[in-house]
């Protein structure tokens, strides 16, 4: 796609390139065949090559004639190749963003256990380098075409739809129904409590993560369906506090989060029912050992045990919280199928 840009802009220029010499040597031509002053002459050659119809500056001799019919001839070509060329690029980029939405919403329809994201604004950009990194199916909902662009030239395969993510439609077009979680980090709180309405009622079990600036509404957005509620005011104070008062802590878990060769970072994992983990304690697991995960803590149910001993034992549906990478994670997720 970027060969054929840069092989348009080269034929463009070099069609625009053409028209230019073509003025000038009609121009030159005309004064030193008829002596006509460089403003006539220039003024014959445009009217000559775009066929308008005007009545010449002047009498011509016959070799002014030919001269003419040489500048008409020519200019009918170059005028012929710029077209093709401009209707071409138009074709061209038509043709390409129709078939890039097509296969797009393909891509789309096959997704199981993807989340959607919506808005791409700061927050949401955050968010998807997050999920890029960590390689998770990620389908984002933006309405601003220029928000779209920028986000594409970073990430050219990520899966985009231009929409109202607040309508159903917008949200069914991106696979909804068969979506694992959704996170809406509009600009407005009212925008993103219609979006946790809409994807509740089409989705009952869906894990639903919702913005609010301001904390009030955080209540509001749990009763319409939000599984979690996230207030950067809140967030942002907490973390500005923590900075001060544990700053080794903060710059431990900075290090861990943004430093993509270090690749650490907290994962979690669940134990499938009918895994080969379950009813085995972590000391006959040996995760650490088999996959360099290093286990933090486990969830069951809804209590946690913090910094587990090896004989604790771990049932179908627990939760394992580690420190480690997606490789990592992936390489015990294998061994739990084995």
């Amino acid at each position: 796609m970027i060969d054929d840009a840069v092989y348009g802009w080269k034929s463009f220029l070099a069609v625009l390139t053409a028209l230019l010499l073509l003025l000038l040597i009609g121009m030159f031509g005309y004064m030193l065949i008829e002596g006509w002053s460089w403003h006539d002459a220039l003024y014959m050659t445009f009217i000559s090559f775009s066929t308008v119809g005007y009545g010449e500056v002047g009498p011509l001799h016959w070799s002014g004639r030919l001269f003419s019919m040489v500048i008409i001839l020519t200019g009918l070509v170059i005028l012929a190749m710029f077209s093709a060329i401009v209707t071409s690029f138009l074709v061209r980029k038509q043709f390409l963003t129709t078939y890039r939405d097509k296969k797009m919403k393909n891509e789309i329809e096959k997704l199981r256990g993807h989340t959607i994201l919506c808005g791409a604004g700061e927050t949401g950009k955050t968010v998807i380098n997050e999920f890029m990194k960590t390689k998770k199916s990620l389908v984002v909902l933006e309405e601003r075409q220029h928000v779209i662009d920028q986000v594409r030239e970073l990430h050219p395969g990520l899966c985009i739809l231009q929409g109202d993510a607040t309508k159903d439609d917008t949200l069914m077009e991106a696979n909804i129904q068969h979506a694992g979680g959704l996170i809406t980090a509009l600009s407005e709180d009212t925008a993103n409590l219609f979006v946790v309405i809409s994807a509740r009622s089409l989705k009952p079990e869906l894990t639903i993560v919702a913005r609010a600036v301001d904390p009030h509404t955080a209540g509001k957005m749990y009763k319409a369906g939000a599984t979690h509620v996230i207030s950067p005011n809140l967030t942002e104070g907490m973390r500005m506090a923590a900075t001060v008062l544990r700053p080794t802590v903060v710059s431990f878990l900075d290090v861990m989060s943004k430093d993509d060769e270090l690749g650490l970072r907290l994962e979690e994992f669940c134990v499938l029912p009918g895994s080969a983990f379950a009813g085995k304690s972590l000391q006959e697991l040996a995760i650490p050992a088999r996959t360099g995960l290093i286990v933090l803590g486990v969830k069951k149910q809804d209590a946690f045990a913090y910094n587990p001993q090896s004989t604790t034992k771990i049932e179908a549906n627990d939760v394992m919280i580690m420190l480690g990478d997606s490789a990592k994670i992936e390489k015990l997720e294998a061994l739990s199928r084995q």
